[in-house]
């Protein structure tokens, strides 16, 4: 079977011949121009076009729907990539309950460029953030961030309580004390002769006691 030729009428017999034989195994009836373009794909080469745009969070579950989607945004998706918008659509993508603070949001206030992913545990639970889901994110965040930024994947706990106010009070009563102050003239006894029990000797030739040199 001779098929179509689509190679211009310069192309050598070998050009040729092996159109023919690629023809057989290929369907060349695909206009080249429907194969890049996201609509008119065939989803077989969907990922190839995802490829040659250079979709790197490309995922192979998606619908075929989604894959067209992704294909027709590529060239703007580019333009975003490596901003906080990129960041957040990848994020909203999992889940819409991640949050995104900067580092000038953070309190206290971080050092420029990091930021903190974050993963409020009472809208996201543990059954949804398992260890894959989690890596699989980073990974994403990694290829949508700005390339200078570091960044903390955390998941946090808000706790929200009522706060309660007791005020206690302690009677008592103040009384005021006016000292006067006396010049003690009586002798210092520390500075005697004492005997073991403690009496201070007296002077044999007097009556005054001995006093310690």
């Amino acid at each position: 079977m001779i098929y179509a030729s689509i190679l211009p009428p310069a192309s050598t017999p070998l050009e040729k011949a092996l159109e023919q034989a690629a023809a057989s195994v290929l369907d060349f009836a695909t206009p080249v121009r429907d194969v890049w373009s996201p609509a008119h794909c065939p989803a077989g080469h969907l990922p190839w076009l995802a490829w040659g745009l250079a979709i790197s969070h490309w995922k192979t579950g998606w619908t075929i729907e989604r894959k067209r989607a992704a294909v027709a945004d590529a060239i703007p998706y580019h333009r975003r990539k490596g901003t906080r918008q990129a960041v957040a659509e990848v994020l909203t993508d999992h889940h819409p309950a991640f949050q995104i603070v900067e580092w000038h949001e953070a309190n206290p206030r971080r050092t420029p460029h990091p930021f903190e992913v974050r993963a409020p545990a009472a809208e996201i639970s543990a059954d949804f953030l398992t260890v894959a889901k989690a890596e699989e994110i980073i990974a994403d965040i990694a290829v949508a961030k700005p390339a200078r930024a570091h960044f903390d994947f955390v998941q946090n706990l808000d706790l929200t309580s009522g706060m309660f106010m007791a005020a206690a009070g302690m009677s008592g009563t103040v009384a005021r004390s006016d000292y006067g102050a006396i010049h003690d003239e009586s002798r210092d006894w520390m500075i005697l002769l004492q005997t073991e029990d403690g009496e201070p000797i007296l002077d044999g030739d007097t009556t005054d006691f001995l006093e310690a040199d």
